[in-house]
């Protein structure tokens, strides 16, 4: 490290000296916020800079120091990086969502230390830091913390164990004397290569009993490699309960939509039925008249023993659509039975609407418009004739 350059805690001196100007200058112009020190500038900590971090890392012998400064970090902003050898700033390009990921994933295991709240995406880091051991051995010790049941760290060290079952498996990890194990590409498949939404809880579990069946953390490319497999049988498995699951659901549809069929028909039937009696009645009230204005008779005459044939007519189409009511009524408790069934098992996707995709693929039952209209109407003429049959 320059000698124009020392850390205090996690901000950067630069001594007022011909390198340490040239430094200054760079940080002055691309408009980062200096605080003038004697003999010199403090740096501090800047949440969307990483300015000297290799070099932070190496020297520091303080692991919470370390999670400290890169938790103050704001990785879903642009962030940028300095270049030493060119005296210049870059963009960090890496994909910034794992951070969410991965602080879901801490949450759940068990974390003994100063930080427990780790807002770190170790995409970003995995790019800005340089290959050297110190840089590589905290990043694999964040990475513990995600793939391990339960951690523990002080200044120096990291415990990191994995349990499952009644099984486990234990390592330890420590800044004075760095061996990287290289944990990236089990990160990398676990979180970033998503196959699905929350995919990664499923590989997370197989990577630790892959650790826990190897005792052995260093092999990564095997345990990779071992897990992928797992994952694929997994998965196939899944796939198959899937197309089962769907091939069911075509059935239940299928018998869902035929009940439905035959609701309308005995609908249609049970109508056209009362129609049939209807035009019976007519029929027999046409012949037996014997006057000259038949439709005045027909719309307007008045008597008891008419309106009572005109009630009997509303009773029984009102007891025709009731009958139809239930009946669908009932098809839709049976449409919610299937939708909670399969809703979930399946993956129906939402639509651009908000409305999932398994309502539009299997229409709920409902009673029909037409039927709604054609009985209103017809009731309506019946009760208007009641009323003018009444004496």
């Amino acid at each position: 490290m320059s000698k124009s350059l020392s850390w205090k805690g996690t901000s950067l001196k630069i001594n007022n000296d011909e390198e340490g100007n040239r430094i200054i200058n760079i940080l002055k112009k691309e408009g980062i916020d200096l605080r003038k020190d004697s003999n010199g500038f403090i740096l501090e900590n800047k949440s969307n800079y990483f300015i000297f971090e290799n070099e932070f890392i190496n020297q520091s012998k303080n692991l919470s120091q370390i999670i400290t400064k890169y938790s103050q970090k704001e990785y879903q902003k642009i962030i940028k990086i300095y270049i030493p050898s060119s005296e210049t700033f870059g963009i960090v390009q890496a994909q910034v969502n794992d951070e969410n990921k991965y602080e879901k994933i801490i949450e759940n295991n068990i974390i003994d230390g100063d930080i427990r709240d780790f807002n770190i995406s170790i995409n970003v880091l995995a790019e800005v830091l340089d290959k050297s051991n110190e840089s590589r051995v905290f990043l694999d010790i964040l990475i513990l913390f995600a793939l391990a049941t339960k951690s523990n760290y002080d200044a120096e060290a990291l415990r990191a164990e994995f349990r499952v079952e009644d099984n486990n498996y234990k390592i330890e990890m420590n800044i004075i004397n760095p061996k990287p194990i290289h944990l990236y590409p089990l990160y990398d498949w676990i979180i970033n290569d998503e196959e699905y939404e929350k995919s990664y809880n499923v590989k997370l579990h197989i990577v630790r009993q892959v650790i826990v069946t190897k005792k052995d953390i260093n092999d990564v490319k095997g345990i990779l490699e071992d897990s992928k497999l797992a994952y694929i049988r997994i998965i196939s498995k899944k796939t198959n309960d899937y197309f089962e699951q769907l091939n069911r659901l075509k059935d239940d549809f299928l018998i869902l939509s035929n009940n439905e069929n035959n609701v309308l028909r005995t609908l249609h039937l049970t109508f056209f039925a009362w129609i049939g009696y209807l035009g019976v009645e007519l029929f027999n009230i046409i012949t037996n008249y014997t006057g000259d204005d038949i439709i005045s008779y027909l719309l307007f005459s008045k008597g008891a023993k008419k309106g009572i044939v005109i009630l009997m007519f509303i009773i029984a189409l009102v007891f025709i659509f009731v009958s139809y009511f239930l009946e669908i009524k009932s098809l839709e408790k049976t449409y919610d039975v299937i939708k909670n069934i399969y809703k979930d098992k399946i993956l129906f996707e939402v639509d651009s609407d908000g409305v999932n995709k398994f309502e539009k693929t299997m229409k709920k039952p409902e009673v029909g418009k037409l039927q709604k209209s054609i009985f209103t109407v017809i009731i309506i003429i019946l009760f208007v004739r009641l009323f003018l049959a009444l004496p």
